[in-house]
């Protein structure tokens, strides 16, 4: 019982943050990790994201508002994915929300994939947002891609596609959409296959 609440009093004190940040700053980060802990999410991204903002020279303040936000938009993507939502679920989830996907997107998202894992198809989303394609097209195109039940390998193939034709000039919804259609009507002409 002892060895137990000392290895998890241990866990809490990240020796990176204890050496990266000022004092009161990694007490704040340590305090928002220790909460998300208990909430049972991921505690990595927090830990990750205090130090990106350590290393880029923010202050203080700053860098415990990231940190912060992170845990809400963790927590509202854990709320809205349900308690089976794995770490990478919620991390990527709330990576999308920083493009601007809310909750109701990823209640979506959460019906079209059913009992499939949202790890791709957010990451997807994610990468189209931050590519330019505007948010009500990606959603959406994600969301036709998920229901359809694409496959993770070629929900990532369709994400290499969409970057190189970007990366050629093409314009980023043009891109996704053209692609995404590509892939749907492909799909509805192969034999069912189950979703990975």
């Amino acid at each position: 019982m002892v060895v137990g609440l000392a290895a998890r009093e241990a866990g809490a004190q990240d020796p990176r943050l204890v050496s990266r940040l000022d004092k009161p700053t990694e007490a704040a980060v340590t305090a928002i990790v220790d909460s998300a802990r208990a909430a049972k999410l991921p505690t990595a991204p927090l830990v990750d994201k205090a130090l990106e903002g350590a290393a880029a020279g923010s202050d203080g303040p700053r860098i415990v508002g990231a940190v912060r936000n992170l845990a809400a938009r963790m927590a509202t993507a854990k709320h809205v994915l349900g308690s089976r939502a794995t770490a990478d679920e919620i991390k990527a989830a709330a990576g999308s929300m920083d493009f601007g996907v809310t909750a109701r997107d990823l209640a979506r998202l959460h019906t079209a994939a059913g009992t499939r894992s949202l790890t791709m198809p957010l990451a997807v989303l994610t990468d189209l947002l931050g590519r330019g394609v505007a948010l009500a097209t990606a959603t959406n195109l994600v969301d036709q891609l998920t229901r359809a039940g694409i496959k993770d390998s070629e929900l990532s193939l369709f994400q290499r596609d969409v970057r190189v034709d970007i990366e050629h000039g093409a314009d980023p919804a043009v891109a996704a959409t053209t692609r995404g259609h590509g892939l749907l009507l492909k799909h509805s002409r192969s034999p069912a296959r189950p979703a990975e």
